[in-house]
Protein backbone atom coordinates (compact mmCIF):
# COMPACT_ATOMS: atom_id res chain seq x y z
CA UNK A 1 0.00 0.00 0.00
CA UNK A 2 3.09 2.60 1.00
CA UNK A 3 4.53 1.36 -2.08
CA UNK A 4 1.80 2.22 -4.49
CA UNK A 5 1.14 5.56 -2.60
CA UNK A 6 5.22 6.55 -3.12
CA UNK A 7 5.01 5.04 -6.80
CA UNK A 8 1.87 7.82 -7.43
CA UNK A 9 3.41 10.11 -5.96
CA UNK A 10 6.66 10.07 -7.86
CA UNK A 11 4.12 9.65 -11.34
CA UNK A 12 2.81 12.90 -10.30
CA UNK A 13 6.25 14.13 -10.37
CA UNK A 14 7.51 13.46 -13.31
CA UNK A 15 3.54 14.34 -14.90
CA UNK A 16 4.09 17.95 -12.98
CA UNK A 17 7.71 18.63 -13.95
CA UNK A 18 6.97 18.07 -17.74
CA UNK A 19 3.58 19.71 -18.34
CA UNK A 20 4.79 22.66 -15.80
CA UNK A 21 8.54 22.55 -17.21
CA UNK A 22 7.21 22.84 -20.70
CA UNK A 23 4.89 25.31 -20.26
CA UNK A 24 7.59 27.61 -18.30
CA UNK A 25 10.04 26.88 -21.20
CA UNK A 26 7.53 28.43 -23.94
CA UNK A 27 6.55 31.32 -21.79
CA UNK A 28 10.22 32.02 -20.68
CA UNK A 29 11.11 31.38 -24.59
CA UNK A 30 8.17 33.81 -25.85
CA UNK A 31 9.25 36.77 -23.16
CA UNK A 32 12.70 36.50 -25.34
CA UNK A 33 10.84 37.45 -28.37
CA UNK A 34 8.18 39.93 -27.92
CA UNK A 35 9.03 42.22 -30.04
CA UNK A 36 5.02 42.02 -31.49
CA UNK A 37 4.58 45.01 -28.66
CA UNK A 38 6.43 47.54 -30.75
CA UNK A 39 3.86 47.94 -33.31
CA UNK A 40 0.99 48.13 -31.03
CA UNK A 41 -0.78 45.16 -28.92
CA UNK A 42 -4.34 44.06 -28.77
CA UNK A 43 -5.70 42.98 -25.22
CA UNK A 44 -4.47 38.96 -25.85
CA UNK A 45 -1.29 39.75 -27.04
CA UNK A 46 -0.64 41.81 -23.63
CA UNK A 47 -2.19 39.61 -21.68
CA UNK A 48 -0.07 36.54 -23.32
CA UNK A 49 2.96 39.22 -22.58
CA UNK A 50 2.12 39.29 -19.27
CA UNK A 51 2.22 36.02 -18.37
CA UNK A 52 5.32 35.85 -20.52
CA UNK A 53 7.50 38.13 -18.61
CA UNK A 54 5.95 36.69 -15.19
CA UNK A 55 6.66 33.11 -15.63
CA UNK A 56 10.40 34.19 -17.00
CA UNK A 57 11.03 36.10 -13.59
CA UNK A 58 13.57 34.56 -11.06
CA UNK A 59 10.79 34.73 -8.37
CA UNK A 60 8.17 32.45 -10.32
CA UNK A 61 11.13 30.05 -11.75
CA UNK A 62 11.79 30.04 -7.67
CA UNK A 63 8.20 29.88 -6.52
CA UNK A 64 7.53 26.84 -9.10
CA UNK A 65 10.30 25.31 -7.22
CA UNK A 66 8.88 25.72 -4.00
CA UNK A 67 5.64 23.71 -5.31
CA UNK A 68 8.00 20.60 -6.01
CA UNK A 69 9.12 20.99 -2.51
CA UNK A 70 6.01 21.78 -0.92
CA UNK A 71 3.94 19.43 -2.77
CA UNK A 72 6.01 16.41 -3.63
CA UNK A 73 8.93 16.05 -1.18
CA UNK A 74 8.78 14.17 2.28
CA UNK A 75 12.21 15.32 3.69
CA UNK A 76 14.21 18.31 2.56
CA UNK A 77 16.96 16.34 0.59
CA UNK A 78 14.38 15.32 -1.22
CA UNK A 79 13.13 18.31 -1.60
CA UNK A 80 16.47 19.74 -2.76
CA UNK A 81 17.04 16.67 -5.19
CA UNK A 82 12.91 17.36 -6.93
CA UNK A 83 13.47 21.23 -6.83
CA UNK A 84 16.42 20.39 -9.05
CA UNK A 85 15.27 17.84 -11.23
CA UNK A 86 12.50 20.10 -11.98
CA UNK A 87 14.63 23.13 -12.95
CA UNK A 88 17.17 21.27 -14.51
CA UNK A 89 14.34 19.84 -16.93
CA UNK A 90 12.86 23.49 -17.19
CA UNK A 91 15.88 24.75 -18.22
CA UNK A 92 16.77 22.31 -20.81
CA UNK A 93 13.15 22.86 -22.22
CA UNK A 94 14.30 26.35 -22.63
CA UNK A 95 17.41 25.71 -24.40
CA UNK A 96 15.69 23.04 -26.73
CA UNK A 97 12.56 25.27 -27.82
CA UNK A 98 14.81 28.24 -27.65
CA UNK A 99 17.18 26.93 -30.36
CA UNK A 100 14.33 27.56 -32.71
CA UNK A 101 13.52 30.87 -32.65
CA UNK A 102 17.38 31.53 -32.19
CA UNK A 103 18.57 33.52 -35.16
CA UNK A 104 21.95 34.17 -35.38
CA UNK A 105 23.52 35.42 -38.57
CA UNK A 106 26.23 33.52 -40.32
CA UNK A 107 29.04 35.65 -39.57
CA UNK A 108 28.93 35.10 -35.65
CA UNK A 109 30.55 32.13 -34.87
CA UNK A 110 29.92 30.93 -31.07
CA UNK A 111 33.47 28.26 -30.21
CA UNK A 112 32.57 25.51 -28.42
CA UNK A 113 34.32 27.01 -25.07
CA UNK A 114 32.05 29.72 -25.46
CA UNK A 115 29.08 27.63 -25.57
CA UNK A 116 29.98 25.13 -22.32
CA UNK A 117 31.00 28.06 -20.24
CA UNK A 118 27.19 29.51 -21.47
CA UNK A 119 25.48 26.10 -20.72
CA UNK A 120 27.61 25.47 -17.39
CA UNK A 121 26.74 28.58 -15.70
CA UNK A 122 23.35 28.18 -16.71
CA UNK A 123 22.56 24.50 -15.47
CA UNK A 124 24.70 25.07 -12.39
CA UNK A 125 22.53 28.83 -11.46
CA UNK A 126 19.48 26.72 -12.35
CA UNK A 127 20.62 23.51 -10.20
CA UNK A 128 21.03 26.06 -7.29
CA UNK A 129 18.12 27.68 -7.72
CA UNK A 130 16.22 24.84 -8.22
CA UNK A 131 17.52 23.28 -4.86
CA UNK A 132 16.92 26.23 -2.53
CA UNK A 133 13.56 26.60 -4.08
CA UNK A 134 12.83 23.13 -3.25
CA UNK A 135 14.34 23.17 0.36
CA UNK A 136 12.61 26.40 1.21
CA UNK A 137 9.29 24.51 -0.24
CA UNK A 138 8.99 21.89 1.76
CA UNK A 139 10.18 24.26 5.25
CA UNK A 140 7.52 25.92 4.35
CA UNK A 141 5.31 22.82 5.54
CA UNK A 142 7.16 23.04 8.61
CA UNK A 143 7.00 26.81 9.48
CA UNK A 144 5.09 29.77 7.24
CA UNK A 145 8.33 32.16 8.18
CA UNK A 146 9.81 30.15 5.33
CA UNK A 147 8.36 32.33 2.70
CA UNK A 148 10.36 35.14 4.17
CA UNK A 149 12.97 34.07 1.31
CA UNK A 150 10.77 35.02 -0.97
CA UNK A 151 9.46 37.68 0.32
CA UNK A 152 13.32 38.89 -0.04
CA UNK A 153 13.71 37.92 -3.27
CA UNK A 154 10.51 39.15 -4.65
CA UNK A 155 12.03 42.62 -3.15
CA UNK A 156 15.22 42.11 -4.66
CA UNK A 157 14.07 41.64 -7.67
CA UNK A 158 12.09 44.78 -7.82
CA UNK A 159 15.47 46.51 -7.19
CA UNK A 160 17.29 44.40 -9.58
CA UNK A 161 14.62 45.97 -11.95
CA UNK A 162 15.28 49.35 -10.89
CA UNK A 163 12.98 52.48 -11.57
CA UNK A 164 13.26 52.64 -15.24
CA UNK A 165 11.06 49.00 -15.59
CA UNK A 166 8.10 51.46 -14.16
CA UNK A 167 8.80 53.04 -17.44
CA UNK A 168 6.10 51.07 -19.68
CA UNK A 169 2.86 49.25 -18.78
CA UNK A 170 4.30 45.59 -19.14
CA UNK A 171 6.81 46.77 -16.35
CA UNK A 172 3.80 48.21 -14.41
CA UNK A 173 2.11 45.06 -14.14
CA UNK A 174 4.61 42.87 -13.54
CA UNK A 175 6.18 45.41 -10.70
CA UNK A 176 2.28 45.88 -9.11
CA UNK A 177 2.06 42.03 -9.43
CA UNK A 178 5.40 41.79 -7.49
CA UNK A 179 4.33 44.38 -4.63
CA UNK A 180 1.11 42.94 -4.52
CA UNK A 181 2.29 39.27 -3.31
CA UNK A 182 5.16 41.23 -1.18
CA UNK A 183 1.93 42.62 0.58
CA UNK A 184 -0.07 39.32 0.84
CA UNK A 185 3.10 37.24 2.04
CA UNK A 186 3.57 40.33 4.91
CA UNK A 187 0.08 40.61 6.00
CA UNK A 188 0.07 35.76 6.02
CA UNK A 189 3.06 36.17 8.24
CA UNK A 190 1.34 39.06 10.50
CA UNK A 191 -1.48 36.95 10.89
CA UNK A 192 0.33 33.69 11.63
CA UNK A 193 2.26 35.51 14.28
CA UNK A 194 -1.01 36.98 15.55
CA UNK A 195 -2.46 33.82 15.53
CA UNK A 196 0.51 31.96 17.52
CA UNK A 197 0.87 34.41 20.39
CA UNK A 198 -2.86 34.20 20.93
CA UNK A 199 -2.81 30.91 21.14
CA UNK A 200 0.34 30.69 23.36
CA UNK A 201 -1.81 33.13 26.05
CA UNK A 202 -4.53 31.36 25.55
CA UNK A 203 -6.47 33.85 24.23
Amino acid sequence: MKENQEYRVQWKFVTFTLVVGLIVAVFSVISDYLSFLVDGVTVLEFVIAYLAVMINSLPMWFIVAMLVGYIFARNIKKAALLGAIYTITAITFYFVIGNFYTDIPVTVTISFKELAISYVNWYGASTIGGILGGAFGYLVKKTPFALLSLLVGLILQLFVYGTSSWSDLLGIAQNVTFCLMIISIFIYLVIVKRNDRSQYFGM
